[in-house]
């Protein structure tokens, strides 16, 4: 009964996965043949510099997964950590295997892999490195790591669902746009001349398209540099504390998408705290832990009140009373399974239960959000189409009665 659950579920998902790993772990290439073990044992610091270059930006929720996952079996295959890091980098490319081979080089030299990881803020976060930290401290470092692949797995699932139900309007609606700019820019100019020349009596849905199609012909560039200049300037606002505040705030009272990025916000949030103290990390240590993991910044605000308050002596339940006073951002039944696991001892399989309650939450409302969606943006097509359709073949049956 006490077997944990994240980890059948994770067994029983990655099986071919943890068998490769294994394997590698078990048949160690010879250490006086490959020059690429040479090489990997023996990173220079310029390739090591190169890996800083590459990864300015970090990398993804799935490269991390594969890191943490690969180097948890490896070692629960018995490899020490200097080599288990060598095999785990052989089945890397570009810029992190170079840094991986940086960090294994200084794990050789002394250096504890915490420590290690810390080097590049850029590339592993405090999640990563806190996990790590603590199962080196408790000598359970594959166990560590194991949960931490469960839970950027789970994270990344989480905004792979949201950003697929986002993507498919988006490509609908940009079809739209590009046919009916496409039509208006290259198609209509070159009909213009044939309606004039005739002096047919153009409808209102040719007026329209062709005064669409001349703001085109003329500022057509400048419409699409403006368009460009605007994704960047939104990208590098974002990147500010400041303006990414105003757009979290705007978008966690937007009708459909605000309930989806709080259950998110929710998920991540409980994933992330439940995953850390099971693996033994203090509260307070937890909190300011799942803070810096959570993007969102209202939700960073609030965790931050409620780290301040839990320091203080006071419990979680207590602290977001004061903190969430609205209960905008934790709803009373999230309150009321962390109240309970607070009482019973349990709490981190409380944050657990939610997490995964949250998960189908978020699952659940993108399906519902891609099935009402798909039927509006249908109607849209068809609207745009129709509307094409209108304006080019209605003067063409003027054009063939003057004709007559």
């Amino acid at each position: 009964m006490e077997k944990d659950k994240l980890q059948i579920e994770t067994e029983k998902k990655l099986p071919e996965e943890v068998d490769k790993s294994a394997a590698i772990a078990e048949n160690p290439p010879p250490k006086n043949q490959p020059e690429e073990s040479k090489e990997s044992e023996k990173e220079p610091k310029e390739k090591a510099k190169r890996g800083k270059n590459f990864l300015l930006f970090g990398i993804s929720l799935n490269e991390k997964v594969f890191l943490a996952k690969h180097l948890s079996t490896i070692l629960k295959a018995g490899m020490d950590l200097p080599e288990s890091l060598r095999i785990v980098q052989r089945q890397l490319h570009g810029g992190l295997k170079n840094v991986l081979g940086d960090v294994s080089a200084k794990v050789e030299g002394g250096k504890s892999l915490n420590v290690a990881l810390s080097e590049y803020p850029n590339v592993f976060d405090p999640l990563f490195i806190n996990m790590v930290k603590v199962g080196e401290k408790s000598g359970t470092l594959d166990q560590s790591l194991h949960y931490l692949s469960i839970q950027l797995s789970k994270d990344a699932k989480l905004i792979s669902k949201v950003k697929s139900a986002a993507l498919y309007p988006l490509i609908v609606l940009s079809a739209a746009v590009v046919v009916g700019g496409g039509v208006s820019y290259f198609v209509l100019p070159k009909l213009t001349k044939l309606f004039t020349s005739f002096k047919a009596d153009l409808p209102l849905a040719t007026k329209i398209l062709l005064a669409i199609s001349n703001n085109l012909q003329h500022y057509g560039l400048w419409w699409l540099a403006g368009i460009i200049l605007a994704i960047i300037l939104f990208s590098v606002l974002l990147r500010v504390r400041f303006f990414r505040a105003i757009w979290n705030n705007v978008t966690l009272h937007t009708p459909v998408a605000g309930k989806i990025i709080i259950s998110l916000n929710l998920a991540r949030f409980s994933l992330t705290l439940g995953t850390l103290l099971k693996s033994g990390v203090a509260i307070d240590d937890a909190l300011g832990i799942t803070k810096e993991a959570i993007t969102s910044i209202p939700y960073q605000k609030t965790i931050k009140r409620v780290l301040d308050s839990v320091s203080t002596g006071k419990t979680i339940t207590e602290s977001l009373d004061q903190a969430d006073r609205r209960k905008r951002l934790f709803p009373p039944t999230v309150r009321a399974m962390i109240d309970v696991g607070e009482r019973t001892g349990s709490l981190y399989n409380s944050l657990l239960y939610i997490s995964e309650f949250y998960e189908e939450e978020v699952d659940n409302m993108t399906k519902d959000m891609a099935t009402t969606l798909e039927p509006i943006l249908l109607l849209i097509i068809a609207f745009v189409v129709a509307f094409v359709a209108i304006a080019i073949i209605s003067p063409m049956y003027q054009v063939l009665n003057v004709i007559k």
